[in-house]
C-alpha cells in the first residue's frame, strides 16, 4: 500500500501515451523542470570533471581526511536524466553517507543504445579508481550503485569487471534495479502503476537494446550464467513497484551463488522514490536508510 503522503502527492498515475521517439524530448524537458524544483542539501565541494570523455560530479563533504567514495548511475529509463535532473537526489544521498559520491552523465539511448552507457559507467569507475587521491577519496574503498537503470548498469559492471579478470568494487548498492529485460516477473502482474507499465518498459528496452537479445547478461544481470565473485551487494526494493521482484529475484542469485548479499523491500515506496521530495517523511527515512548502509559497509571493509 503506496504511503499515504506521498498518494497525496502523486494522485492517482495516469496511464502514459506510448513512448514514441518524438515524446522523448517532452519527457527529458519534463523531468529537467521537475527537478529544478527540488531543493537540495547543501555539501561543501562540488566540482564537475571530465572522466575520460564521461561528464562527472563529485560530491565531497567536508573532511581533512581521505573518503570513502561511491560511484552512483542515476536512473531514468536508459533514456532520461543527468547530472543537473538527479543533483539532489545526489546531494541527499551524500549528506546522508557521509561519503564522496561521483555522479555520472552516461550516454542516453536512443541516440546511443546498449552497450554505449554501459561503457560509460566502466570508464568512469576505472577514471574514479586512478583519481580517487587528487579528489581527496581513499583508493582502497571505492564502491558502485544506482538506482533504477542506474541499478542495471551497476549490476552489468560488476559482471563485465569479473569476466574481464578486473577487480570488484568494494560493494555494489542495488536501488530498485531492473535485471531482467522481459518484464515479465510475478510483480508486474501483482502492482498496477500505470506511470511504469509494461508497455512503457518494452520502449524502453527496444530503444536501449536496439539489436541486442534481451537475454544478454549484460543486459539482463539475472540472465548470467554465474554470479559467483561479485562483490558485496546491498539490493533495496520497493513495496509498490512493479520491478520489486527484478531486485529481489537478483539478490536471491547472489545468495545461491554465495555472494555476501543485504536485501530489504522498502514499504509504501514506489519506483523512483528517490526522485520525490524529500520533504515527504517516507522518502526521508529511506535516503536515511540509504546513506546509513553505505556509511556502515565502508566502515566495516
Amino acid at each position: 500500500m503506496l504511503d499515504p503522503d506521498i498518494a497525496a502527492l502523486i494522485g492517482q498515475p495516469a496511464e502514459m501515451p506510448p513512448l514514441t521517439p518524438e515524446l522523448i524530448p517532452m519527457m527529458r524537458a519534463n523531468m529537467a523542470m521537475m527537478a529544478a524544483a527540488m531543493p537540495g542539501t547543501d555539501i561543501d565541494h562540488v566540482e564537475d570533471f571530465d572522466a575520460d570523455g564521461v561528464p562527472a560530479r563529485l560530491y565531497r563533504p567536508a573532511s581533512d581526511e581521505p573518503l570513502p567514495l561511491l560511484v552512483f548511475l542515476h536512473g531514468g529509463g536508459w533514456m532520461f536524466g543527468d547530472l543537473d535532473t538527479h543533483d539532489a537526489m545526489t546531494r541527499h544521498l551524500t549528506a546522508a553517507s557521509g561519503c564522496a559520491v561521483l555522479g555520472v552523465g552516461y550516454r542516453l539511448a536512443p541516440e546511443h543504445k546498449f552497450p554505449a552507457g554501459l561503457d560509460d559507467a566502466m570508464t568512469a569507475l576505472d577514471w574514479a579508481r586512478r583519481s580517487a587521491a587528487r579528489l581527496g577519496c581513499d583508493p582502497a574503498r571505492i564502491a558502485l550503485g544506482g538506482e533504477s537503470a542506474g541499478g542495471n548498469l551497476t549490476a552489468a559492471v560488476t559482471l563485465r569487471l569479473r569476466d574481464e579478470g578486473k577487480p570488484q568494487p568494494l560493494f555494489q548498492l542495488l536501488i530498485h534495479p531492473a535485471t531482467d529485460m522481459s518484464f515479465a516477473l510475478p510483480s508486474f502482474a501483482e502492482v498496477a502503476a500505470p506511470g511504469l507499465s509494461k508497455t512503457y518498459l518494452d520502449a524502453c528496452r527496444e530503444y536501449y537494446l536496439g539489436d541486442t537479445p534481451e537475454s544478454d547478461p549484460l543486459a539482463s544481470p539475472l540472465h548470467a550464467a554465474s554470479h559467483a565473485g561479485l562483490a558485496p551487494a546491498i539490493v533495496l526494493t520497493a513495496s509498490e513497484d512493479p520491478l520489486r521482484d527484478d531486485g529481489e529475484y537478483y539478490a536471491a542469485a547472489l545468495v545461491r551463488s554465495g555472494v555476501e548479499t543485504l536485501a530489504c523491500r522498502l514499504p509504501g515506496l514506489p519506483h523512483g522514490f528517490q526522485f520525490l521530495p524529500i520533504t515527504i517523511a517516507a522518502v526521508a527515512a529511506a535516503n536515511d536508510l540509504i546513506g546509513g548502509l553505505v556509511r556502515r559497509y565502508f566502515a566495516c571493509r
